[in-house]
């Protein structure tokens, strides 16, 4: 049976108790919006169908309390339009085109909830302006029943959410910080377990053999590229839903900098781990053929130097990596975390020991082990972390918020397309003067805003068109003829109520929500359930004209002004970064990895999400395998990773940065404190060029200079030179192997 199917004839107990819960839910607004005698109890409908897609106790508040806020503010602004333009309808709506546009910009630039906040807030001013613009004298009661109905169906549904069945986000986000931290551990395991290519290459000499380990070495990307992405998905998750947890009591605040916490040690234990692995498998990162099947100089060159810095790393390190893998495989088991921790610590202590056991140890190895040290210290925050978030009243925690990347181009973009829409419609509304044109201005208003926070809403908007044109049937039979029978509230209710619930029982299935939930919205915008309805055919037909022309220009301004794709992205991302890479030459050296780690956290789940979708994209595209068994060009670029990989290295550059200032201290002689600065923004410049797939040409002159400089002043001590000296070689070599990566994806 296949998935759309067995969401309606075999539903999950989840799927009956959400479609239950939202059912309750708009059946409580529609009952007290008929019992306080509202004009269009239908607003408190649609308030309570929006505030259960997320049915959680603690993500039902806060939406609730952004949508009356936003409401109001809206209310207020319409206020102001009206007083000073009731005469004159075309500068009303030209006023109200304005406010729209600065909303889906505030709504473009923030995050969660606060979004669909100022999406509410230009919805809310623009139906009371369309609304009492042939009726000013009616404005103030218009504005107040809006502002009541909106209230009224967010109350419902919180009182639902909150007695009936209650999901707690806490549940929630300790589901999703235990699949990160078991993603995360297990992409080490596979990181550390994965053998040098030296010894591959000398235990294999048949063609057989090696044709046997390019497939085996294939499904070991493959693998780790599937648990990294899994982490990141839930890490992304967490930042996303965390912020509700803070409405489900005291300890709300202390999940919340325990999600913090475990996203930032997540993020800059992958851009170490990504340094580490890259440094002993430059085929993972680096393709290893040109167009026609050849291997070129450049790749030739760089794999050389890397197998060559690989062959110098003792027997010893090699075999601790070993046992890395088999012990982040065995906590990413369910192992207790008492022992997970005690097996860290040791290990932690093994790096140390061989780092200072080793006389002819060169200085890369000995980056190495510091490196490996740095992972074993972020694996121990990261399992305090989750404790946090599962039982925050037994830690004490103090963690600042992450920044989030602002695109203020793409904003401006957004608020330009929603601005053209609604003027579109207006237009359309004026030159008509037809009295449904207002469900047509309401539609692109609303999805206008709703799709700003998606990566690529072109593909979604028609399956809007799709629940439209699915609703109207059932409309019509339930709405029409059915309802025009029922002669008291539960009959009606009754009625009334099934279309609703199969809409949200496909809702929960993943592939079908994009359809279902337009579906519950658009039965209750034809009904539109007041004391005075009528069950006319034609007057519903008409609307359902309104809405599809509604739909129909949302698409269109879609793709007149698409989103900027991932192009455009990766540019804002990789300039923001390389401009913070420079700033950290001259920010205090005390909240140096804080400042630096929160604003590149989001920059890194950005660019995870835009690799999964052009994952996606290329999987599709992808013919299969040619006859030799290797991979085609589409999934060699997929496994490559091109988008991520330029994200950790600016968090690995910026987190050797802060190592480097560290170390130095307060006091630098003005020699060291200028060679520093020239180093930070050469490595700033070298990371735009390989972003460009241009190898990097000034970071290790500057390198150089700054290694003599210490010398000669003496700021540093020989140890924590050699540190800074392989610190430098890795990151060369990983500069390089993503320039050569950017040229081929």
């Amino acid at each position: 049976m296949s998935p759309a199917l067995a969401a309606f004839l075999r539903p999950s107990p989840f799927a009956l108790k959400f479609a239950t819960k939202g059912v309750l839910a708009m059946a409580l607004a529609l009952y007290a919006a008929f019992f306080f005698d509202l004009d269009r109890p239908y607003w408190a409908l649609i308030s309570a169908a929006f505030l259960q897609t997320r049915p959680m106790s603690g993500m039902v508040v806060e939406k609730g309390i952004c949508q009356v806020t936003g409401t109001f503010v809206g209310t207020c602004v319409a206020v102001v339009i009206m007083g000073c333009f009731a005469q004159v309808p075309e500068l009303a709506l030209g006023s109200v085109t304005l406010w729209i546009g600065l909303c889906i910009y505030g709504a473009s630039l923030t995050h969660n909830n606060l979004s669909y906040g100022c999406v509410m807030a230009a919805v809310a001013c623009m139906i009371i302006v369309v609304l009492t613009s042939s009726a000013p004298d009616d404005f103030f009661s218009v504005a107040l029943a809006r502002l009541s109905e909106l209230s009224l169906g967010a109350l419902c549904a919180v009182v639902v959410s909150a007695l009936v069945w209650p999901i707690r986000v806490r549940d929630h986000l300790g589901q999703l910080a235990d699949t990160a931290v078991n993603a995360t551990f297990r992409y080490m395991a596979l990181a550390f377990s994965m053998p040098l290519e030296a010894d591959r290459a000398g235990s294999q000499d048949t063609a057989g053999q090696s044709q046997a380990h390019s497939q085996d070495q294939q499904r070991e990307r493959m693998a780790m590229l599937e648990q990294m992405m899994t982490g990141l998905d839930a890490l992304n998750n967490l930042e996303i839903d965390a912020h509700s947890a803070r409405y489900e009591g005291p300890q709300g605040k202390g999940r919340i900098r325990g999600v913090h916490l475990l996203t930032r040690r997540s993020m800059r234990l992958y851009a170490t781990l990504k340094a580490l692995h890259q440094l002993r498998h430059p085929e993972f990162f680096v393709p290893s053929q040109n167009d026609d099947g050849k291997p070129t100089a450049q790749t030739m060159e760089l794999n050389q130097a890397q197998n060559q810095e690989a062959e110098r790393f003792s027997q010893p390190t090699q075999d601790l990596m070993q046992r890395l893998g088999a012990a982040f495989q065995s906590m990413a088991d369910n192992q207790g975390t008492a022992q997970a921790r005690k097996t860290l610590k040791e290990l932690r202590g093994e790096c140390l020991r061989l780092s200072r056991g080793q006389r002819s140890i060169t200085a890369l190895e000995a980056r190495l082990l510091f490196s490996l040290r740095e992972v074993l210290g972020h694996a121990l925050v990261i399992l305090q972390a989750r404790e946090v978030i599962n039982h925050p009243g037994r830690h004490q925690l103090r963690q600042p918020s992450m920044s989030w990347h602002r695109d203020h181009g793409r904003a401006a973009i957004d608020a330009l397309r929603a601005m053209a829409i609604f003027s579109a419609t207006a237009i359309f509304w004026l030159a008509t003067a037809w009295d449904n044109g207002a469900v047509a201005m309401l539609l692109g208003t609303l999805f206008s805003g709703i799709f700003v926070s998606r990566g690529d809403p072109a593909p979604i908007i028609p399956m809007v068109l799709k629940g439209l044109l699915l609703a109207v049937p059932s409309v019509l039979l339930f709405g029409n003829v059915m309802l025009s029978h029922a002669q008291h509230f539960v009959p009606f209710v009754i009625i009334f109520s099934i279309p609703l619930f199969i809409g949200l029982l496909g809702a929960v299935v993943p592939a079908l929500a994009g359809i279902a939930l337009p579906f519950v919205v658009f039965n209750i915008l034809l009904v539109m359930p007041d004391n005075g309805m009528t069950f006319d055919v034609a007057y519903t037909l008409n609307r359902s004209l309104a809405a599809g022309i509604g739909l129909i220009v949302t698409i269109i301004g879609f793709r007149l002004i698409p989103v900027p794709g991932a192009g455009w992205d990766k540019r804002q991302l990789i300039r923001a970064t390389a401009s913070d890479i420079r700033e950290l030459a001259e920010r205090s050296t005390e909240r140096l990895d804080s400042w630096f780690g929160g604003r590149m956290g989001d920059r890194l789940l950005r660019l995870a999400r835009h690799e999964q979708t052009r994952s996606r994209e290329q999987e599709a595209r992808r013919s299969g395998e040619n006859a030799s068994g290797q991979p085609d060009e589409a999934q060699q670029q997929m496994v490559g990773m091109p988008l991520l990989t330029l994200g950790l290295t600016g968090m690995d550059i910026g987190r050797g940065i802060g190592f480097v200032r560290r170390e130095l201290g307060n006091e630098v002689p003005r020699p060291v404190q200028h060679a520093l600065r020239e180093l930070i923004h050469a490595l700033a410049d070298d990371y735009q060029h390989c972003a460009r797939g241009e190898s990097p040409t000034r970071m290790r002159a500057a390198g150089d200079r700054l290694c003599e400089v210490i010398e000669q002043h003496r700021t540093m001590s020989r140890h924590k030179q050699a540190l800074l000296a392989g610190w430098l070689t890795r990151v060369q070599l990983t500069l390089q192997s993503d320039a050569l990566r950017q040229q081929r994806s």
